[in-house]
C-alpha cells in the first residue's frame, strides 16, 4: 500500500488516526497545516493519497488540493476529505476538485480503511 499522508489542524485527532492506520498495516505520516504537506510531499515521493480536513486555518482542504494538484501535476495523488462542519456546497466543491470521497467526523474508522484499501490496494 502506498504512502498516506493526514493533514488536519487538530495534533491529537491526527496522533491517534495515524496510529489506528499504523495498527492496521497503513503507513501513514502528518501535518498540521496545508503549507507543511505541500513540503511533505516534495520530500515524500511516496505519497499516494491524502486525506485532509476541510476546515483548517492557513489554507482549506480544497485548497489544499487545487495546491498539490497544480504543483505536482505528475502525479497520481488521490484526495480523500473528512470535516466535521460540511456545507452541502463545500462536498459538491470537494467532488469538482477530484475528491474520491468524503467522511463525516468522527470518523468510522473501518469505512476510511476499506477506502484506502480499495485507493492503494493491500
Amino acid at each position: 500500500m502506498g504512502r498516506i499522508l493526514v493533514v488536519d489542524d487538530e495534533p491529537e485527532y491526527l496522533e491517534e488516526l495515524v496510529e489506528a492506520l499504523g495498527f492496521r498495516g497503513v503507513s501513514a505520516i502528518s501535518v498540521g497545516r496545508g503549507a507543511e504537506a505541500i513540503d511533505t510531499l516534495r520530500r515524500e515521493p511516496a505519497i499516494a493519497v491524502i486525506l485532509t480536513d476541510m476546515r483548517m486555518p492557513d489554507m482549506d482542504g480544497i485548497t489544499l488540493i487545487r495546491a498539490v494538484q497544480a504543483t505536482f501535476p505528475e502525479r497520481k495523488i488521490q484526495f480523500l476529505v473528512m470535516t466535521g462542519h460540511a456545507a452541502p456546497g463545500d462536498l459538491a466543491q470537494a467532488l469538482a476538485a477530484g475528491v474520491v470521497r468524503c467522511f463525516s467526523k468522527p470518523l468510522a474508522f473501518d469505512d476510511l480503511y476499506e477506502a484506502l484499501v480499495g485507493l492503494c490496494g493491500s
